[in-house]
This record gives structure tokens, C-alpha cells and sequence, in this order.
């Protein structure tokens, strides 16, 4: 049961770690190119909503196999090792990245959207503040990137046991 949950985990952390990237890297700078407000905001819409549904499955996952890891893998000692001051940063990391994943969906998101409305429908004044938002969102985005790839690197170095039981 251990290897399954051990497979489990790692590929919830590959789906949530993977998306991220290819939507800061390719996906979002793509969407520059379109023209159209109400294409974009249908690609964009599309895309984060698929990308909403696998990440909160793979949030789901990481959660579940993660209590269980710590309840099988854990040291009698925890408090006294390495590894369970890695594990108290991960869990730290985990909560900073779900607590950036609310307000980026609370906050830019919803701007974003209310603002795209205003220009659908011919607001042209608002397009120089939904550029700027979408901007600072896809700032905000790298943060997100950072702390989700900070907290793999946890992951990886509580799986290796010399380093983080040595």
C-alpha cells in the first residue's frame, strides 16, 4: 500500500506541477496574440476551468496520501530529525500555495472577468486596466509556480531518506 500511495502522490503532484508551467509559460503568453476579447476569454475560461477540476482532484490526492505517508513513513522521533522539519516547511509551503490558489481565483479572476465584460461590451476605456490585471495575475502566477515548485523540491528531499533521516 505504501508504493501505491507513494505513486499516487507523486503523480497528484505531477498534475498539479505541470499544468502550472505550461500555463505560465505557453499558455497564457499565447493568449497576447488574440485580439478578439471574447476568444480570448473563452480560451482562457475553458482552459482554467479544466485546469480548476484536475488541480483540485490533485490537491484532493496530495492531501489523502500525504496523511497517510506521514502516518506510515514518519519517524518515532519526528520532532528530533531532519525530516520532520522538512515535512513541518512542506506543510507551510502547502498551505501558502492553497491560500495564493483562493485569492487568485477570488480576486484576479473575478476582476479579470468583470473587466473582460466591461470590453465585450465596448467599455473601451477599461482595456488598459484588464491588461495591466491580467499582467499582475500572471505575476502573481509565477509566485504560485514558485512556491508549488519549492514545495515539490520538500517532497523530493523527504523521499530521501539518507539526506532527511541521515
Amino acid at each position: 500500500m505504501e508504493t501505491i500511495s507513494l505513486i499516487l502522490h507523486v503523480s497528484a503532484a505531477a498534475l498539479l506541477f505541470g499544468p502550472q508551467v505550461l500555463m505560465f509559460f505557453a499558455l497564457t503568453p499565447a493568449t497576447w496574440f488574440i485580439d478578439d476579447e471574447q476568444l480570448k476569454r473563452n480560451v482562457v475560461s475553458t482552459v482554467a476551468r479544466r485546469f480548476g477540476i484536475m488541480s483540485a482532484a490533485s490537491i484532493l490526492v496530495l492531501a489523502i496520501t500525504g496523511i497517510y505517508q506521514i502516518q506510515v513513513f514518519a519517524p518515532s522521533d519526528l520532532i528530533e530529525t531532519t525530516w520532520g522539519s522538512i515535512l513541518v516547511v512542506k506543510m507551510i509551503a502547502f498551505v501558502v500555495l492553497m491560500i495564493l490558489l483562493m485569492i487568485h481565483t477570488t480576486y484576479f479572476s473575478k476582476k479579470i472577468r468583470m473587466l473582460s465584460d466591461e470590453v465585450i461590451n465596448g467599455d473601451e476605456d477599461k482595456v488598459g486596466d484588464l491588461d495591466y490585471l491580467r499582467r499582475q495575475s500572471w505575476l502573481f502566477s509565477f509566485l504560485m509556480l514558485l512556491v508549488t515548485t519549492g514545495t515539490l523540491w520538500l517532497g523530493i528531499a523527504l523521499g530521501n531518506h539518507q539526506f532527511s533521516l541521515g
